[in-house]
């Protein structure tokens, strides 16, 4: 496709946002990136829109020939103080810009419409068996809540229209420099200190920022993408213990791992209100991204402890 096919990306300065462009550019995509304000240090070959989404805005904003649309923009889980994580504060970042979004590109002629949602629709935990696109969506916080309303209103807008949607559900998405809690645990391990990880023998699924890349590129340009669902993740789940370890032996660390009981864990966290924090280091995700492979031929991240190690190398 590409040959100057041109590509509208909100939330392209972010971690996911400014790799994908980096990738359409290379690719030969004429890449747009809607920002809300413009970039002090813009990125070569691609161009600028300023407009802020969750401000009103003209539904021509997509009316200049734009074959897709990539809508990764929105507040994430736990960015901003205690007033930001409200059902209210996220249905203004990720609700209301997504249905504007997609009336403004039926209007505009947008053939393509990839979202970005959260495998968090699914819930936050696994008790056996894998999620899959097939599994029941049971939202565990108000902002899972808010991606899953946001499919809604993507979907209530786009079908029967001739712009299609793909919608992708990603775990914890990985890599050099990535922000939030795996940021914070790369940066743990960089301290050296001692962690009471060594029974965390539990099974989570992450997926490469680089797999999921690919998984953006091949919804804009695989017919069999059209109007579907994917969830996102590497091939393989992962233990919080192993993390830890292939990150710090890329640092050239021991792995410093103290055999503190997962019971004492849990009922302090607890205590301190932070049984969640619990679920995450301890708990099982485990995600089944099979469909993508099979009806696109994604090819996902099958090394992710050798892939954490190269992370861990390079943040030395």
């Amino acid at each position: 496709m590409a040959g100057g096919t041109k590509i509208l990306v909100t939330g392209a300065s972010g971690f996911i946002g400014s790799e994908l462009c980096k990738v359409l550019v290379e690719r030969g995509y004429l890449v747009t990136a809607l920002v809300r304000s413009q970039q002090a240090f813009p990125m070569a070959g691609v161009q600028y829109l300023v407009q802020d989404l969750e401000s009103q805005f003209h539904v021509s904003l997509l009316a200049d020939n734009f074959y897709a649309v990539v809508h990764l923009a929105g507040k994430a889980h736990g960015k901003g103080g205690p007033g930001e994580q409200t059902s209210e504060a996220f249905e203004k970042s990720n609700v209301a810009p997504t249905r504007r979004l997609a009336e403004a590109a039926v209007v505009g002629g947008i053939r393509r419409f990839i979202y970005l949602s959260s495998i968090g629709v699914h819930g936050d935990r696994t008790l056996g068996t894998p999620i899959s696109e097939q599994s029941s969506e049971s939202p565990h916080a108000d902002y899972a809540r808010s991606k899953l309303q946001g499919e809604t209103v993507l979907r209530e807008n786009l079908v029967g229209t001739s712009t299609a949607f793909s919608i992708i559900r990603p775990t914890l998405v990985y890599g050099q420099n990535a922000p939030g809690n795996f940021g914070r645990l790369v940066e743990i391990c960089r301290r050296g200190v001692p962690l009471p990880f060594q029974y965390a023998n539990n099974r989570r699924s992450l997926v490469s920022l680089e797999s999921l890349v690919r998984l953006i590129i091949l919804c804009i340009e695989r017919p069999e993408a059209e109007n579907q669902v994917f969830v996102a993740a590497d091939k393989s789940p992962v233990s919080t213990r192993d993390i830890i370890r292939s990150l710090r032996r890329g640092m050239g660390r021991r792995a410093s791992l103290l055999p503190v009981p997962s019971g004492l864990l849990r009922r302090g966290l607890a205590v301190t209100g932070r049984s969640s924090v619990y679920q995450q280091l301890f708990g099982d995700l485990e995600v089944d991204s099979n469909k993508a492979v099979n009806l696109l031929g994604w090819k996902r991240e099958a090394d992710t402890l050798g892939r954490l190690q190269l992370i861990g190398r390079k943040a030395e």
